[in-house]
């Protein structure tokens, strides 16, 4: 039997708003129609999860008591349900790459084991495919954003670089950086209907700031806007 060591109340960002040796009565919001807050509940052995304030309350969770293996059980099948329920919401919206899905369900509370279980299932299925996730960000943005801006974007949502440069090989990007540049450049510029020879300085340092938020080299940018278009 599992000790539980600690129960802390959070607030709708998951930070602590109070520690208790227990939740403290009365704090029941049945029949009140009001949301009930989270808290999370830490045992001895270091594992954590996080229930609602209701739940713990019916379930008598307390710091310094037990915690059956029948509890336990039953309240991670539930967290297995909800976690799942929640990747379901999450991907139904958009795709994500597993380290941002694996963020989203660390900061909603759910305990590692319960990730990686839930993260397996999801490959497994391909309804989490870093592969495709990187291939449609490539293809997506080939022609408003940078090579470089693409894999620094890429490379903080916890994508491989060989995987990377996999995905500019399939949607067949050129294989000289400055190039691509150049021609993506070319591509922004005519969509801002941005022309060199009658852009004031006011609009050139505009179109420079806009570039440079786009990841390109500041050199390309200077040249592409002094430039007449081709």
């Amino acid at each position: 039997m599992n000790r539980i060591l600690s129960i802390e109340k959070l607030d709708r960002y998951g930070r602590v708003t109070e520690s208790s040796p227990g939740l403290k009565e009365p704090l029941s919001y049945e029949g009140s129609g009001r949301k009930t807050g989270r808290v999370r509940v830490t045992l001895e052995n270091g594992e954590s999860f996080t229930v609602s304030e209701r739940r713990a309350l019916r379930l008598g969770l307390k710091a310094g008591a037990g915690l059956t293996e029948e509890l336990h059980e039953e309240i991670f099948t539930d967290l297995r349900s909800s976690c799942m329920q929640r990747c379901g919401s999450l991907l139904g919206r958009r795709d994500y790459p597993e380290r941002r899905l694996r963020t989203k369900l660390e900061d909603a509370g759910y305990p590692p084991v319960i990730i990686e279980e839930c993260i397996a299932k999801l490959t497994a299925a391909h309804y989490l495919d870093d592969r495709r996730y990187v291939q449609n960000y490539v293809r997506s943005h080939l022609n408003d954003r940078s090579r470089r801006r693409i894999i620094r974007d890429l490379l903080g949502r916890g994508i491989a670089e060989d995987m990377i440069e996999e995905a500019f090989a399939a949607a067949g990007e050129e294989t000289d950086p400055d190039e691509a540049q150049r021609r993506q450049i070319r591509c922004l510029l005519k969509k801002r209907g941005f022309d060199p020879d009658s852009a004031d300085y006011k609009e050139k340092q505009k179109t420079m700031a806009f570039l440079h938020r786009k990841g390109f080299e500041a050199d390309l940018i200077r040249r592409s806007v002094e430039e007449p278009c081709e």
